[in-house]
């Protein structure tokens, strides 16, 4: 592999934008508090902060996804009832084949993106059948009583979600066990890099992360999360490849069926 030092400082930089847009995401909060705005209620300091981050990059991230063609194709396989972990402000909402799917379930507990949310929800015409659910995906009993139960659903959609989520080795095998047997679970995430550079950069960069990022860890090993989350009858991740090694945030794709 050609050493790019050029291609490693873009790659090692990227979270920095993030951390900027992090800061712009305390004004936001700050500036609302000073002021006597009503944030959502029984929301942390935490959560806010991100929520404002991430509507800041949003469409950024967006765009990048529809550039890459991963993101799109994958969720176009979604079918059946579908649970997607954090949809955030519905990036996804779009991209999916509606001849597929016959309920989608929206599991985010972040109350600052519901207002977006709903709006592209009904942009993509999913008004009938998406459902926000505004509770964490380890949150067994709220999700009952939506009938999100053990081999009740077909296909689980994650998209830079698990990264944040608390407890993601059980909330992984919480996942398996909610699909049927011949379920789907289609997965983008960042995963830590196998590279000892960056992966001193990631390491580094996770002492202030977490706080700004709605808990988003750069270094979890993701990858092995899902492969050992059960027993699947078919594993078909993507990881990096050798020339993406070196990336601070390598990303894994595809599917696992149970």
């Amino acid at each position: 592999m050609i050493f790019d030092v050029d291609k490693r400082a873009l790659s090692c930089l990227e979270p920095m934008m993030f951390l900027v847009a992090a800061l712009y995401g305390l004004f936001v909060v700050v500036l609302e508090t000073l002021t006597l705005q009503k944030g959502p209620r029984d929301l942390s300091l935490a959560d806010r902060v991100f929520g404002n981050t991430w509507l800041l990059v949003d469409s950024k991230v967006f765009q990048r996804e529809l550039e890459e063609d991963r993101v799109p194709k994958l969720v176009a396989q979604a079918s059946g009832i579908v649970v997607e972990i954090g949809p955030g402000t519905g990036s996804q909402a779009c991209r999916y084949d509606t001849s597929k799917v016959t309920k989608i379930y929206g599991i985010e507990p972040n109350a600052v993106f519901h207002d977006k949310l709903r709006v592209r929800i009904k942009e993509a015409k999913l008004d009938d059948i998406y459902t926000i659910v505004p509770c964490g995906i380890e949150d067994a009993s709220e999700l009952e009583k939506y009938g999100i139960s053990r081999e009740s659903v077909d296909t689980v959609l994650t998209c830079q979600v698990l990264c944040s989520v608390p407890q993601p080795e059980e909330t992984v095998r919480h996942l398996y066990r909610l699909l049927k047997r011949g379920g789907n679970l289609i997965a983008y995430e960042h995963i830590r890099s196998q590279d000892t550079v960056s992966r001193t950069v990631q390491d580094l960069y996770n002492l202030v992360w977490p706080y700004g990022l709605g808990n988003c860890h750069l270094d979890r090993p993701t990858d092995r999360y899902l492969q050992n989350a059960g027993a699947w009858s078919k594993i078909d991740l993507k990881t990096p490849t050798h020339e993406e090694a070196w990336n601070v945030i390598p990303r894994v794709s595809g599917q696992l069926i149970k």
